[in-house]
């Protein structure tokens, strides 16, 4: 698997944990730098 660190400090499992909490997937990716589309990958794996 490729790591993917967009350089904001923050860990994948970080910005899920922020998707969780009611933040959007739009919202995190942007904060984040991780990509919208990483994020919803990730939340729906876990559902």
């Amino acid at each position: 698997m490729t790591r993917f660190d967009p350089g904001r400090g923050w860990t994948l499992d970080q910005a899920r944990d922020l998707v969780r909490q009611g933040y959007s997937v739009d919202n995190v990716a942007q904060r984040t730098g991780f990509p919208a589309q990483m994020l919803k990958v990730a939340v729906a794996d876990e559902g």
